[in-house]
C-alpha cells in the first residue's frame, strides 16, 4: 500500500478540490493500492496572525518519512517562513515530492506553463487587435504563478520594443477587489484608459470591468481586457472574458502518473506541464465558437443554492446545539447527529490530552494556579507525541473505541487502510495559536467539492472553545468560592468559612440533640521560628500542623485556621476518649515529623477542648472561648517549663 501526503492551503476559504479529484480519478483508473492523506488549512483570509499560526500547524502533523510520496501546493500560503519550513522538511525526508504550479530545487513540478500561456495572450492583443498601450493588473508579487505571468509580459514588452511609458503594472491580490483598486489607481495616475488591460486571473478582470462600468466605460468598446484560469466568471459574465483555459484536475492526475514513474525508477524531467490554451471571447472583441449552455449553468446554480441552504441550516442547528453542551460527550452526540449531512465514510476527533483532562476533571479539583495557567499546556508548534481519539463515526454510527486504541502515537497505524483509492482529510483544531487537536475525515469528497468544510470546522471549533471556556469558568468560580472560605496556605477553612459553616454544624447538632467536640490548637513558638529561621520555615510548620489536624480528625470534622498559629476542629462528639486520642496522635506525629524533616526545633502544639451540651442555651462561641482558655493555660504552663 502506497501513501501520499498532500499539503495544501485553501484559497481564502475555498478548498481546491480539483487537485485531489484528479489524483483519485487516476488512482481508480489504474486500480493501484494508493491512498492520499490531505493536510489542509485556511489561513490566508485572516488578519489574525495567531489564528493563522494555529491553522498552519496542521502542516506539522505528518511525519513525511511515513509516506511514499509528497505533493505540495503552497501557492496560497503567504507566510514565507511556513513555506520554507515545509520545503525543508520535505527535502530532509528523502521522500519523492511533486510541487503543484511552482518550482523548488530538487523537487519535481507539475502545472501549466504560465509563462508561455501569458505570452500567447498578449501576442494576440498586440498582433490581432493592434494594442500598443497596456495595463497589467497582477496578483501578489510573492506568488510564483503571478511572477511567471508578470515576467512573460515584461519580456514580451522588451522583445517587441514597446516603450516603458506605454505599459504599467499594478500588483494586488487574486481577488475581485484588486481589479477595482487597480482601475482606480491607474486611472488616477494616467487620466485615461489604455488599449488593453491584462489581468492575472478572471477574478481581477471581473472587478476591473465592474468598476469601469461605474465610471461609464465598457468592454470591449472602450478597452479590451483578458483574464486567466477559465473560471465560471469568465464564461458567464457579460461580456464573456477572454482567458487561459486548462483542466485543473489534470494537474492532480499528472501528479499520480509522476509517482508511478518515480516508484518504477523511470527518469523524469524536473518540470511537467499540462495542456493550456487561450480562449478569445467578447472582452477582447473576438467572437467565440465555444457554446456556453447558460440554462444548464443556471440549473446547476439553483440546485447548488438549494443544497447550500439546506446544509447551512444544518450547520446553524449544530451551532445552536453545541452552544448548550456541558460535556464533550454531549458535544460528540450533537456532532454525530449531523454527520449524515456530511456524506463521508468516517470521522475522527483527535484531541490533546489536556483538553480531555479538563473535561474529565472533578469540579472539586480547584487548584486556582493550575486552572488559570491551563492554556499553557497546549502546544503552539507541532502536536503532542500522544493524542486521544475522543470520539469517532464509522459506517453510519458512533463507534466505541477500545481503550488500547484511544491513545495514538502519530498517524499510523490509526489511519492506515487495507485497500487503495481512498482519502483522509486532516483539518486543524485550535484556539487561535493553541493546538487542541485535529479533525480527520475519510472520503470527504462531498464536503471538499461543495465547499462546506470551513463552516463545519468553524462551528465545531467554536463549540469546543465555548465548552472549554465554560468548564474553566466553572472551576475558576468554584476555586474562587473556596478561596473566599479557605485559608490560601493550608486550604482549611478561614474565618469567613468559620462564620459560614461552623455555626451551621453547631445548630444542626443541637437540633438533633447531639454534642460536638471543640478542639483548639495553637502552634508553639511560631514567632521564634519566623524570627530566627525565616517565614518559609514558619509557613512550613503551619502547613504541617493543618495537615495533621485534617488527617486525624474524622471525615465529618470541620477544620479552621483562625489566626497565624491557631486552629479549631469541630466534630460530632462520640467520646472524650476519642477526643484525647485524636489530640495525642496530632502531637505524636508532629514530634516525629519535626525530627524526620530536620526542623531546627521540636514542633509542638498547645491544645484545649470543650464538649457542647445540646440541652443548654449556650452558643458555639461559648465553647470556643472555653477551649481557647484551656489551650491558653496549657500554653502558659509549657512556656514556663521551657528553658529557651
Amino acid at each position: 500500500m502506497k501513501k501520499i501526503a498532500v499539503i495544501m492551503e485553501s484559497w481564502v476559504r475555498c478548498f481546491t478540490f480539483a487537485w485531489p479529484s484528479g489524483m483519485l480519478k487516476r488512482i481508480r483508473e489504474i486500480d493501484e493500492e494508493i491512498n492520499i492523506y490531505i493536510f489542509n488549512c485556511s489561513a490566508n483570509w485572516s488578519s489574525d496572525l495567531l489564528y493563522n499560526k494555529g491553522e498552519y500547524n496542521i502542516f506539522n502533523l505528518p511525519d513525511f518519512s511515513d509516506f511514499d510520496g509528497i505533493i505540495l501546493d503552497l501557492n496560497n500560503t503567504k507566510d514565507e517562513n511556513v513555506r520554507n519550513r515545509v520545503i525543508e522538511r520535505t527535502r530532509l525526508s528523502g521522500v519523492p515530492a511533486v510541487v503543484i504550479n511552482n518550482q523548488y530545487d530538487g523537487l519535481y513540478s507539475v502545472g501549466i506553463d504560465n509563462y508561455n500561456a501569458m505570452k500567447r495572450m498578449v501576442d494576440h492583443l498586440y498582433r490581432e487587435h493592434k494594442c500598443r498601450r497596456f495595463w497589467f493588473i497582477m496578483g501578489p508579487d510573492n506568488n510564483y504563478e503571478n511572477n511567471e505571468r508578470s515576467k512573460a509580459l515584461r519580456d514580451y514588452m522588451e522583445d517587441n520594443s514597446i516603450p516603458s511609458d506605454d505599459y504599467s503594472f499594478y500588483y494586488g491580490d487574486f481577488d475581485y477587489n484588486s481589479g477595482v483598486l487597480g482601475f482606480n489607481e491607474l486611472l488616477d495616475k494616467f487620466g485615461k484608459l489604455p488599449d488593453a488591460i491584462m489581468c492575472a486571473n478572471d477574478n481581477i478582470a471581473v472587478g476591473f470591468i465592474s468598476e469601469a462600468e461605474k465610471h461609464g466605460y465598457k468592454a470591449p468598446k472602450d478597452f479590451l481586457i483578458t483574464g486567466f484560469d477559465d473560471l465560471d466568471k469568465s464564461r458567464y459574465y457579460i461580456p464573456r472574458i477572454s482567458t487561459i483555459s486548462y483542466i485543473r484536475e489534470d494537474i492532480g492526475y499528472k501528479c499520480i502518473d509522476m509517482f508511478l514513474n518515480i516508484w518504477s525508477g523511470v527518469e523524469l524531467p524536473a518540470k511537467c506541464y499540462t495542456d493550456s490554451r487561450p480562449i478569445f471571447w467578447e472582452s477582447c472583441g473576438c467572437p467565440s465558437a465555444i457554446s456556453v449552455k447558460t440554462r444548464n449553468k443556471m440549473k446547476s446554480n439553483i440546485l447548488w443554492e438549494i443544497e447550500r441552504e439546506y446544509f447551512e441550516g444544518n450547520v446553524l442547528t449544530l451551532d445552536s446545539k453545541l452552544a448548550g453542551c456541558e460535556t464533550i460527550d454531549e458535544m460528540a452526540e450533537c456532532i454525530l447527529e449531523s454527520v449524515p449531512t456530511f456524506n463521508c465514510d468516517a470521522m475522527y476527533f483527535v484531541m490533546d490530552k489536556h483538553l480531555v483532562d479538563i473535561n474529565n476533571m472533578e469540579i472539586e479539583d480547584v487548584d486556582i494556579d493550575k486552572i488559570s495557567n491551563y492554556d499553557d499546556h497546549f502546544l503552539v508548534e507541532g502536536y503532542p507525541e500522544k493524542m486521544t481519539i475522543l470520539f469517532s463515526y464509522e459506517k453510519g454510527k458512533r463507534t466505541k473505541i477500545p481503550e488500547d486504541r484511544k491513545v495514538i502515537d502519530g498517524l499510523f497505524p490509526a489511519f492506515d487502510l487495507e485497500s487503495g483509492g481512498a482519502n483522509f482529510l486532516f483539518l486543524p483544531l485550535h484556539f487561535r495559536d493553541k493546538c487542541i487537536g485535529y479533525f480527520a475525515i475519510k472520503n470527504a469528497i462531498y464536503l471538499m467539492e461543495k465547499q462546506f468544510l470551513f463552516e463545519i470546522v468553524n462551528a465545531i471549533i467554536t463549540g469546543i472553545e465555548q465548552l472549554y471556556a465554560k468548564q474553566k469558568l466553572a472551576r475558576m468560580n468554584r476555586a474562587l468560592s473556596l478561596l473566599y472560605h479557605h485559608d490560601a496556605m493550608t486550604m482549611v477553612y478561614n474565618r469567613f468559612g468559620f462564620a459560614h459553616y461552623a455555626h451551621r454544624l453547631f445548630d444542626e447538632a443541637k437540633e438533633s440533640g447531639k454534642a460536638i467536640s471543640v478542639i483548639y490548637y495553637d502552634l508553639d513558638r511560631l514567632k521564634y521560628l519566623n524570627d530566627n529561621y525565616g517565614h518559609d520555615m514558619g509557613d512550613k510548620a503551619i502547613k504541617t500542623v493543618a495537615q495533621l489536624i485534617k488527617t486525624y480528625s474524622s471525615d465529618k470534622a470541620l477544620v479552621f485556621r483562625l489566626g497565624g498559629d491557631e486552629f479549631l476542629a469541630l466534630d460530632y462528639y462520640i467520646s472524650e476518649e476519642l477526643v484525647k486520642e485524636t489530640i495525642d496522635k496530632v502531637k505524636e506525629e508532629l514530634r516525629r515529623i519535626s525530627k524526620d524533616d530536620s526542623y531546627p526545633i521540636d514542633l509542638s502544639v498547645s491544645v484545649g477542648y470543650a464538649i457542647s451540651n445540646p440541652l443548654t442555651n449556650e452558643e458555639l462561641d461559648f465553647y470556643v472561648n472555653m477551649a481557647d482558655d484551656i489551650m491558653y493555660q496549657s500554653k502558659v504552663e509549657r512556656k514556663m517549663n521551657r528553658r529557651d
